[in-house]
C-alpha cells in the first residue's frame, strides 16, 4: 500500500473513531496507542492528526499533547441557537414552494431509513439519518452561502446530535415522528407551523444537552 494511501486510511479511521464517539472530547491522543490500536507507523498516523487538526476535530498544545476537540456545551448552544434562526426560515419558505417529484421521494426515502434505524435502535446511523436529513433541508431551499455555513458545521451537528440520542433512549423514535411530521407540514404548505415544529424540535434537543 502507498504511504499516500496508507495516510488517507489512517485519516478515515481516525476520523472516523472521534466521530463515532470511541475517541471521546478532550481525550489524550499519543501516537505510541494509535501506533498500537491502528497497526500502522507513526507517518500515516501524524499526518492523519494533522490534517484532522486543520479540520478542527484534534486539538494540540505545546508541552501537553494532541487531544479530541471538545463540542463544548457553549458551543452545542450557540450550533443549536444559529440552526433555529436558520432551519425555521428555510422550511417556513420551502412550504411556500411547489417541491419537486425528487424532493418528495427523498423525503419518503429518508423517512423509511430513520424507521429501520428507531426499529433496529441504532443510535449511531440514526444520528448520520438526523444530519443528513437536515442537510437535505438547507439544499432543497438551495441559497449557496447557507450550504458553505452549513457544510462546514456538518461534523459538529453529527457529533452533537449523537451525544443527543445516546442521553435520551427515547430520542430516536421522537426525532422520527419530529421529521414525519416537519415534512408533512412543508408538504402541506403550512409554513408558520413548519417553522414552530422545527424550532419545538430543535429545543428539545437542546434540552435534552443541559441535563
Amino acid at each position: 500500500m502507498s504511504e499516500k494511501t496508507l495516510k488517507e486510511k489512517a485519516y478515515t479511521m481516525l476520523r472516523a473513531l472521534i466521530m463515532q464517539g470511541e475517541l471521546r472530547s478532550g481525550e489524550f491522543l499519543s501516537e505510541r496507542s494509535l501506533v498500537e490500536r491502528m497497526e500502522m507507523s507513526r507517518t500515516p498516523i501524524r499526518a492523519a492528526l494533522e490534517r484532522l487538526e486543520a479540520e478542527g476535530h484534534v486539538t494540540y498544545t505545546p508541552n501537553r499533547g494532541i487531544f479530541v476537540s471538545e463540542v463544548t456545551i457553549d458551543k452545542a448552544i450557540d450550533v443549536y441557537d444559529f440552526r433555529m434562526i436558520i432551519e425555521s426560515s428555510i422550511v417556513r419558505k420551502l412550504a411556500s414552494r411547489k417541491l419537486t417529484d425528487e424532493l418528495r421521494q427523498w423525503f419518503k426515502e429518508s423517512l423509511a431509513r430513520q424507521w429501520a434505524c428507531v426499529e433496529a435502535d441504532d443510535t449511531m446511523q440514526f444520528a448520520q439519518e438526523d444530519s443528513e436529513f437536515h442537510r437535505q433541508l438547507v439544499y432543497a431551499y438551495d441559497n449557496k452561502e447557507i450550504i458553505v455555513t452549513m457544510d462546514r458545521l456538518q461534523d459538529k451537528l453529527y457529533r452533537i446530535a449523537l451525544n443527543v440520542l445516546r442521553k435520551d433512549a427515547n430520542r430516536i423514535k421522537i426525532s422520527y415522528e419530529d421529521h414525519a411530521s416537519l415534512v408533512e407540514l412543508i408538504e402541506q404548505g403550512q409554513g408558520e407551523e413548519a417553522a414552530a415544529a422545527l424550532i419545538q424540535h430543535l429545543e428539545f434537543g437542546k434540552r435534552i444537552l443541559l441535563e
